[in-house]
Formats: C-alpha cells, sequence, structure tokens
C-alpha cells in the first residue's frame, strides 16, 4: 500500500507541475512571462501574449480568468486581436508594467494596435500602474503639412469592437498614433479612471472615440489631447460623460454626424461635470452640411471653462477643408438642453449657434449661463436659424432664442 500511495503522490505532483508549466491554469491567472515574454523594451513579445490570451480566453472550469501583464517591465507588442468569446463569464487583463507599440517604421499596416473583439464580459486594468504607450511621435513627425487625412493609416491604440459587459479602469494611456480609445459596435462599456495624453498639437489623436454603440459611459477621467477629450459618433445612443476634465484638445463633440453621405442617428446624450481648461472648443455639436438624420436629446449640464477658444458650439455647416459640398437640408437637431454653464472664453464669441435654414435646429433649451472673457471683456452670442427657449441668467445674451 505504501508503494501505491508514492505512486499517486508522485503523479498527482507531476500533474500539478506540468499546470503551472502551461500557465498558471489553477488559480486563473495567466502570466505572460510563462508564455515565454521577455519585458525588456526590445525583445517583440507579440507571440507571448496571444498565447497568454488564447489560454486564459480558453480556459474552463472557472468564472474568471485573468491574463497578468506584471508591473516593472515594458513589453514590446505588436498590432494584435483578442479574439472572443470566451469560455469564462469574466476576463480580466491585469496591465501592472508598460505596454509598448513599435515605431512607425515597423508597423504592419493595421489600423489598430490593440483590438479586443466579440468579448462578452471584458476587464482592463491598470491598477494605476498599467501604460500602454503608442510611442505616436513616431509617425507626427511624418505627416504632411497642411493636409489633415495625411496619418490616417495610423493605427488607434485600443480597440473595443463589437464587445459587451466592458470596463475600461485605471490605466494611462499615452501618445497614441491615433484614436486612444476607440468604442465600436458594443454596448454597457464603462470607462473610468483613465489618464489620456498626448501633446495638444498631435493630430487625430481623439481621448475616446464612442462610435455605434449604447449605454456608454466615460468618467471620472483626464484627458488631454491633440483632437476631442471624447467625440460621439452616428449611431450611438445613451452615452454618459461625467467628471472629466478636459485640456488641451479640442473638447467633447458630438459629430461630425453625417460624413460620407450616411443617415445621422444619436440620442440620449449626456455630458456633465466637465472641466475644459485651455481647449480650442469646449461643448460642441457638429454635422456634415447638406446631410441628413437626427440628433437629439443631448444636455451639457454642470460646465466650467476656463479659457476656452469657442465654449459653446452648434456647427451644421462642417466641412473637410479640401471640399465643400453644394448641398441642403441638414441633420435635424432637437431637445438639446444647455444647464449651468460657467467659466471664460479666450475669444469674444462665447456661444455659437450656427444652423441651417432648413429649420432643423429647433427646441434649444439654454438654463443659466455666465461666460466671461478670459481677459475681463465681455463676450457675445451669434445665433443663427436656432430656435429655442432660454431660461435664467444667461450672458451672453443669446439673440434668436426667446
Amino acid at each position: 500500500m505504501g508503494i501505491i500511495r508514492t505512486a499517486i503522490l508522485f503523479l498527482a505532483a507531476l500533474a500539478w507541475c506540468s499546470v503551472l508549466a502551461a500557465g498558471g491554469e489553477v488559480d486563473g491567472v495567466f502570466n505572460v512571462n510563462d508564455y515565454g515574454a521577455r519585458g525588456d523594451g526590445v525583445t517583440d513579445d507579440t507571440k507571448a501574449f496571444v498565447h497568454a490570451w488564447t489560454a486564459a480566453c480558453g480556459a474552463r472550469g472557472s468564472s474568471a480568468s485573468t491574463l497578468l501583464v506584471p508591473a516593472a517591465k515594458s513589453f514590446l507588442v505588436g498590432p494584435t486581436r483578442f479574439n472572443g468569446p470566451c469560455a469564462s463569464t469574466r476576463i480580466t487583463v491585469q496591465v501592472m508594467g508598460t505596454i509598448t507599440a513599435p515605431p512607425a517604421g515597423a508597423w504592419s499596416g493595421k489600423n489598430y494596435w490593440l483590438m479586443f473583439y466579440k468579448v462578452h464580459g471584458l476587464t482592463v486594468t491598470g491598477d494605476s500602474t498599467g501604460l500602454l504607450d503608442g510611442r505616436g511621435g513616431t509617425w507626427w513627425r511624418n505627416k504632411c503639412k497642411g493636409y489633415a487625412d495625411c496619418i490616417s493609416k495610423a493605427p488607434t491604440a485600443l480597440v473595443v469592437m463589437s464587445c459587451a459587459d466592458v470596463e475600461l479602469r485605471q490605466f494611462r494611456s499615452k501618445d497614441s498614433p491615433q484614436m486612444h480609445i476607440a468604442v465600436s459596435q458594443s454596448s454597457k462599456v464603462q470607462l473610468t479612471q483613465l489618464t489620456i495624453t498626448a501633446p495638444g498639437d498631435s493630430p487625430n489623436t481623439d481621448g475616446v472615440h464612442i462610435d455605434r454603440s449604447e449605454d456608454v459611459r466615460v468618467s471620472r477621467s483626464t484627458i488631454s489631447t491633440g483632437d476631442d477629450c471624447v467625440s460621439i459618433s452616428s449611431r450611438s445612443r445613451f452615452v454618459t460623460v461625467d467628471g472629466i476634465v478636459c485640456g488641451p484638445g479640442h473638447g467633447i463633440s458630438v459629430g461630425s454626424l453625417g460624413k460620407n453621405g450616411a443617415t445621422a442617428s444619436v440620442e440620449y446624450i449626456d455630458v456633465k461635470n466637465v472641466h475644459f481648461i485651455n481647449t480650442t472648443n469646449g461643448a460642441r455639436i457638429k454635422t456634415w452640411k447638406g446631410r441628413k438624420g437626427y440628433a437629439k436629446s443631448i444636455s451639457f449640464t454642470d460646465i466650467k471653462f476656463t479659457n476656452v477658444d469657442n465654449p459653446v458650439v452648434i456647427n451644421q455647416f462642417y466641412v473637410d477643408r479640401h471640399h465643400v459640398p453644394n448641398m441642403v437640408g441638414a441633420v435635424a437637431l432637437s431637445n438639446i438642453t444647455y444647464k449651468n454653464l460657467k467659466g471664460t472664453s479666450k475669444h469674444q464669441t462665447a456661444v455659437d449657434f450656427n444652423c441651417s435654414e432648413s429649420g432643423s435646429c429647433t427646441k434649444i433649451h439654454v438654463n443659466s449661463v455666465e461666460i466671461t472673457a478670459a481677459d475681463g471683456g465681455g463676450t457675445m452670442a451669434r445665433c443663427q436659424n436656432a430656435q429655442g427657449d432660454t431660461s435664467g441668467y444667461v450672458y451672453p445674451k443669446i439673440p434668436c432664442l426667446r
């Protein structure tokens, strides 16, 4: 009996060791180091990340699994798509160290760097130490002067596509070649406690871009970029932006809507508790000239402006600098509310409602606004073809509203 018991214990020990060697399936943690990642910032660790994801995503017998990117290391990872669906109901990518993108000269042609595709039940967290370094400077220095689309092939750093029940939290994204985070065709997505940074003159580096998605919340984050801090595109609904410090950048934009002739549809957008600092725009809605569709039930509440070029903007005549279409009509804007907006404008025009003659800019409600000039002077509002009303103290006075 003693010999049999010893043999059983020996076989059990071998099984345990083989499980550990396979990457930590016992406790549901899959460390990229166990799959060959070096983390020296020079060696290409892409394959190790793919293998670790495959193991974590395919792990059965557990309701949750974790792909671990260890602290105090820098992992060079090329464009990678992390595919779902996964066997576990919740998968966490825990980025404790740095993930670094290849420079522009070594790029493989993908328009994304890291993409999560068809994953339901995903958390990406950095626990306040994780960093995504997109090395965007290697792209920006080669951009063509005077052409907005010159770096159109530059990748978006982090893409969440066709996913549901997603949380992105407590990590930093630095110098993405183009957009930092894109949420596309997804639902139930929360982005919170993020720090997103890029130089103010970096091209097309939107902080968070939301496209064809619903039930998305961006909160408690600091975003400093060369383009929109948050941009909300067509076929998006039930989007909340709450507790954001934005600047530098182009503000928070609904749009541009109707690009390339598409019919726009955006509704139930709630932007609140945002501080714009030294941005080119603040609360902005922009639609392409002569397009169709609608954007409705949009609110900007409890907004603060500090030295913002154009604090409040509706522009129904947005056009590409190289192409001005000779078209009539506009995306219909309705039920747009501005409440408790305060601060300073760098330019004299603090409010600019530039609406189409087609009567497509209606039910504009402005309540309690006080925007003064940063230099201590007065401000003014320009208002064309907007229909709606004001209540409470509103300065500057908006002439075409009741």
